[in-house]
C-alpha cells in the first residue's frame, strides 16, 4: 500500500509557464487574503462607536493615525489619566508568533485594585500584562489564556502598521474629541 507524501511533486508542472501561472495564482491569493482582511478592519473602524462610558482615543504611528477607545475598567481610566503620552514600543521579545503584540514596559505600573486579571487579546486590543507592567497592541490572536492579561480596550484600523514595525518606535496615545 502506498503512503501519501505531503511533499510536493515538482514534475506535475512541466512548462515554465505552468510553474509561473502557478506562483502569480498563489500571489493573488495572498493578496486577495490580505485585502480582505485589511477590508473586514476598516468596516469594523467605521461601525465602532465610543459607548457610554468609555474614552475615546487617538493612536498615532508614525504618520499613522487610528482612532479607539479604553473600555470603563478602573484600570482603563488610570491609563485615560495619564494621557497624552509619546513613548516607544517594541517587540515582545518571547514567544515569536504566540505573541503578536507591540509592548511598551508602562512606569509607573498602573493600580490593579477592582481589575479581574485573565484573558487572551485578539486583533485590534488594547492590553495590559499586570506581571510585567507591559501595556500592548495586538495585532493577532494570543495563542492561549494568560491569567496576568487586562484589556483596557480595543483600536480601529489595520493591525499591520503594528505588525510591520521591528526594533523600537514611537506611538503617542492621547484623549480624542468626542
Amino acid at each position: 500500500m502506498t503512503q501519501p507524501h505531503a511533499s510536493f511533486d515538482n514534475s506535475l508542472i512541466s512548462s515554465s509557464k505552468a510553474k509561473a501561472h502557478l506562483l502569480l495564482t498563489a500571489v493573488l491569493l495572498s493578496v486577495g487574503s490580505i485585502a480582505g482582511t485589511s477590508a473586514a478592519f476598516a468596516q469594523t473602524a467605521a461601525t465602532s462607536p465610543v459607548a457610554k462610558g468609555e474614552t475615546p482615543i487617538t493612536i498615532t504611528v508614525g504618520h499613522t493615525v487610528m482612532t479607539g477607545r479604553l473600555n470603563s475598567t478602573v484600570m482603563a481610566r488610570h491609563l485615560a489619566d495619564r494621557l497624552p503620552i509619546t513613548v516607544d514600543f517594541g517587540d515582545h521579545g518571547i514567544g515569536g508568533d504566540d505573541f503578536p503584540t507591540k509592548v511598551h514596559k508602562i512606569q509607573p505600573p498602573l493600580p490593579t485594585e477592582g481589575t479581574k486579571l485573565g484573558g487572551a487579546p485578539g486583533v485590534g486590543e488594547i492590553a495590559h500584562y499586570v506581571p510585567n507592567g507591559s501595556l500592548g497592541f495586538y495585532y493577532g490572536q494570543l495563542a492561549s489564556y494568560w491569567p496576568g492579561v487586562v484589556s483596557l480596550g480595543t483600536f480601529d484600523g489595520d493591525p499591520v502598521v503594528f505588525a510591520q514595525k521591528s526594533g523600537r518606535f514611537s506611538v503617542t496615545i492621547e484623549v480624542a474629541d468626542e
